[in-house]
């Protein structure tokens, strides 16, 4: 049984964790900054928006390989949290290398499948007509990308096992330092090599090396967690896959919906101008969103720590202050764009962006409400409630590419995809997800009284229980 002592001890453990990885995080952010928000500008004006567009149609394209990914980096972070907990190092070992070796299967599988369709289809037939001019330079873009986002994707899951042993500050650190190369190697090189080939290396490559300095740190400091073939269990196999499905659902598919689906119909329907500023506001949501996550990510970890350990008024502490935090940023975000961005945007990125302040007021709208749903589903991922979070996210997901599949065939443009996208938000997770999480709050509070010391297993509510990814020592050694 778990002594007052040990809970607080843990406690200071938890937030200690999370001000290191906001500490460390703003770091990235200045580094993200300078990447994205004085670099990219730079790309923009050298190869004008409809390049730039070609840029980021490849990107949309190629990041397709991480819904190969399956979610196995954040069943990771779970697997690893719950080995940590029980002090089962046998396990952690296990969970680890078999979720390693099946990601970077999964990824060298889906890469070369990607690889295939971009070397023997034209470049016409996968991006639209309008792209018939970049042909040549977008196929040897295309190979260059996708060996990056393998080798990127591989990698992410050595970051969601950081998360899962506290220690994001890593993933922040070498993060920044990978921002601070690209933007660099960009700012230098794009006056010289002004080519969509060269943006590829300079701003995907960089971050995949990163990545790749992160991952080997970790073995570094854990030489045990090195990967062999002897340490894949077949056991923890399924369990994975199965927990990784759930958790792609939840953090993959909307990001490939409203990014990567809505980008690719644009291009399309509209051509390379309309995906280079629906790519530069992808940036601008990207880089905000940002400063929530310096929370998010490693608050998931210590949630799941918290609930292994029956602490619920530290989950509820935990829960006031997200909840509060991620709206009311969105909100002052969304207020600053709609009164500065008309001038600002033109500034930032050239003559070339024309959306007006009803468009910025309604992706205001979207940016708010998509932080309201990050905060209310880490809460309920850390609470293992995660069946439910899929079911609202397939909804949500398919009924935003519906609505929005129909306005953009029928000409809405980009004001009326944010219009669409946000209704969607506002009808679904808006208030399905934080009324679900009172509901499990209230149900485990009621478990953990009934029973003063219960098991790791018994604190979930009555679900399939997350911890499938890593079952009991005796059934996995």
């Amino acid at each position: 049984m778990e002594t007052a002592a040990d809970s607080s001890t843990q406690s200071h453990h938890r937030n200690r964790s999370i001000r290191l990885a906001v500490m460390t995080s703003i770091l990235s952010k200045f580094g993200t900054v300078l990447l994205r928000i004085v670099s990219i500008p730079v790309a923009i004006r050298l190869l004008g928006m409809e390049q730039f567009g070609v840029y980021a149609a490849i990107t949309v394209v190629v990041s397709m390989i991480d819904l190969m990914h399956v979610g196995i980096g954040p069943a990771l972070t779970q697997g690893i949290a719950r080995s940590l907990a029980k002090g089962d190092r046998a396990q952690e070992q296990g969970v680890f290398a078999t979720a390693i070796l099946i990601s970077a299967g999964l990824t060298i599988l889906a890469s070369a499948v990607l690889a295939m369709l971009v070397g023997f289809l034209p470049i016409t037939t996968l991006f639209g007509s309008e792209f018939g001019p970049f042909a040549e330079s977008m196929r040897r873009a295309c190979f260059i990308a996708i060996a990056i986002v393998a080798v990127e994707m591989i990698c992410v899951v050595v970051e969601r096992a950081c998360d899962g042993y506290q220690e994001t500050r890593f993933n922040n650190a070498w993060g920044a330092a990978g921002n601070f190369v690209g933007a660099a190697s960009l700012l230098i090189g794009i006056k010289f090599i002004p080519t969509i080939e060269f943006l590829v290396l300079a701003v995907n490559g960089s971050v995949a090396l990163a990545k790749l300095a992160n991952a080997i740190h970790l073995m570094v400091r854990r030489s045990y967690l090195w990967p062999r073939f002897s340490q894949f269990r077949r056991v923890l196999a399924k369990p994975l896959l199965f927990d990784g499905l759930r958790f792609s659902v939840t953090y993959l598919l909307s990001a490939a919906v409203e990014y990567n689906a809505i980008a690719y119909m644009l291009g399309r329907l509209a051509g390379p101008q309309s995906v280079g500023l629906y790519n530069v506001m992808i940036t601008v949501h990207f880089s905000l969103t940002g400063f929530i996550q310096m929370v998010t990510i490693p608050l998931w970890p210590a949630i799941v720590d918290a609930h292994s350990r029956g602490d619920v008024p530290w989950v509820r502490k935990a829960a006031r202050r997200i909840q509060f935090m991620g709206p009311a940023f969105g909100l002052s975000a969304a207020i600053g764009m709609v009164a500065f961005g008309p001038w600002v945007f033109p500034l930032w990125v050239g003559s070339e962006f024309d959306l007006t302040r009803p468009t910025l007021a309604i992706f205001g709208a979207y940016f708010t409400l998509h932080l309201w749903r990050q905060v209310n589903q880490v809460l309920l991922l850390g609470l293992g409630d995660v069946n439910f979070a899929v079911r609202v996210v397939i909804v949500e997901a398919l009924t935003i590419l519906g609505v929005v599949g129909y306005g953009l065939a029928n000409g809405i443009g980009i004001f009326g995809v944010y219009v669409s996208i946000a209704t969607c938000m506002a009808a679904i997770t808006a208030w399905i997800y934080p009324m679900r999480f009172r509901r499990v709050m209230a149900r485990w509070d009621a478990d953990v009284k009934a029973n003063p010391a219960p098991l790791p297993n018994q604190l979930s509510p009555k679900r399939e229980p997350v911890a499938s990814a890593t079952p009991e020592p005796a059934s996995s050694c």
